[in-house]
């Protein structure tokens, strides 16, 4: 039997639907919010950082205030900084580190730039940039794809949890070069959060990817302090490798459960969309 009810009367499908709805709210409000953003620029105004302010707080909190409300999904780890906070931040850094720069070598193979921020032509547009895309911009989609999303999936099993809403993130973006790590970033950031049951850990990780991401675009410098972090990930990648492969075989026990997304058109589709646009995106380039 498909349905997999919880408490709540909710099936695993519904869940889904739901957590597609509210990316489509999120999706087409980053749409408008960009383009009515990008106007002045028309005029000679430099307008990026207001894109990216709508593009976040404009277009995600409505998103996770729909979100919320039909599910009757809670926001774990508001209140505490959780278990191992410290520790698991030291180890989860490389890790997300190694898939960032994984797969910054990859698409220097295809002689794609994976540089997604434009350069800001003042200090003022870089403090704005940095506060929007280093700060706001993790911390509200974290509080919508961990703190909703996961949450609301997590009754299935981690696992599927971490899948599922890292997919949706990595929707989000509506192209590959971003969309593939931030998959796996989804993952790291789920992990984390699963483990020290606090929201400010997968937060903290976001914003340190962000920061120096945006950072290394002005200073190229930090590259190398990115690539050791990720050689070290590496190391901790491998060494987790047990771990990794059990979270595998426990996904695998409910395998079943990725029917519900067939009954969930609101995020297969928003899922083809991404595959589309992600290939419009590689043919341009």
């Amino acid at each position: 039997m498909m349905n997999h009810t919880t408490d709540t009367g909710l099936s695993c499908a519904r869940r889904i639907q739901y957590f597609g709805l509210a990316m489509w709210i999120y999706v087409v409000l980053q749409f408008v919010t960009g383009f009515v953003g990008a106007l002045p620029a028309l005029l000679g105004i430099n307008t990026t950082w207001l894109v990216l302010l709508g593009g976040t707080v404009v277009a995600g909190l409505p998103a996770m205030a729909v979100a919320l409300q039909t599910t009757h999904t809670k926001v774990e780890g508001l209140k505490t900084t959780g278990h191992h906070f410290v520790s698991t931040y030291l180890r989860y850094v490389p890790m997300m580190f190694f898939w960032n720069i994984a797969f910054g070598l990859f698409w220097q193979l295809f002689q794609v730039s994976d540089q997604t921020l434009p350069a800001a032509p003042d200090p003022l547009d870089m403090v704005l940039m940095l506060l929007i895309a280093g700060f706001i911009g993790p911390v509200v989609e974290e509080l919508f794809f961990r703190g909703f999303a996961y949450n609301c999936l997590k009754p299935y099993g981690a696992v599927f949890a971490a899948v599922i809403s890292s997919l949706g993130f990595s929707f989000l973006h509506m192209n590959f070069v971003q969309g593939f790590p931030v998959f796996f970033f989804g993952l790291v950031f789920c992990a984390g959060y699963e483990r020290t049951g606090s929201i400010w850990l997968p937060i903290a990780l976001h914003v340190t990817n962000n920061t120096l991401a945006v950072l290394n675009g002005w200073f190229p410098q930090l590259v190398w302090i990115m690539m050791v972090l990720a050689a070290v990930g590496l190391v901790l990648t491998v060494l987790a490798a047990p771990v990794i492969r059990r979270d595998w075989d426990a996904l695998m026990e409910k395998v079943r459960l990725f029917r519900c997304v067939k009954k969930a058109p609101a995020f297969w589709l928003l899922g083809i969309l991404y595959v589309l646009t992600g290939i419009w995106f590689a043919v341009a380039a």
